[in-house]
């Protein structure tokens, strides 16, 4: 065998175990969680992210719709927009709006009821070009009888 094709051969295994030992550092030094300082507390009493950017994706965890006392799902608007003032914070503090928005997933307990207001509510804050969006209906949310939909965002951001 000729002592070049030796020398490469080691190098490129070189290279390889390198890349296997730096990986698992590498995609830890680039996972950051988002806690807008209003949401401290849910961090921690919840132990969740309200996000989690990993390399040039941001991922929102989803925010529900809930009634508060008094409202009625006659007219869920309210809380619909509470829900999008709550996704904006987050990806405020992410340094991500919604034109960094590439995908989000909407569920919904009853969607000819819910999709309406809320589509009403995303049209007014969700600018063009506008993100692949996957709306889908269930029985039941995390937040008992008041939780009407839950909105779950993903944000690409290039990093600088």
């Amino acid at each position: 065998m000729h002592w070049k094709s030796i020398t490469g051969s080691l190098i490129v295994a070189a290279l390889f175990s390198t890349f296997l030992l730096e990986t698992p550092i590498m995609a830890e030094q680039k996972k950051q969680v988002i806690v807008p300082e209003s949401m401290t507390g849910n961090y921690e009493n919840f132990q969740f992210a309200p996000a989690m950017r990993a390399g040039d994706m941001l991922y929102l965890s989803g925010v529900v719709v809930t009634l508060k006392d008094g409202e009625t799902v006659e007219n869920i608007t309210p809380a619909v927009e509470r829900a999008f003032d709550e996704i904006e914070l987050v990806l405020k503090e992410a340094g991500a709006s919604w034109d960094d928005v590439v995908d989000v997933t909407s569920y919904a307990v009853d969607l000819d009821r819910d999709m309406g207001p809320m589509w009403a509510v995303k049209t007014q804050r969700v600018p063009a070009p506008y993100p692949a969006w996957t709306a889908i209906g269930t029985t039941r949310l995390f937040g008992g009888d008041n939780a009407l939909i839950e909105i779950k965002v993903t944000a690409y951001l290039p990093e600088s």
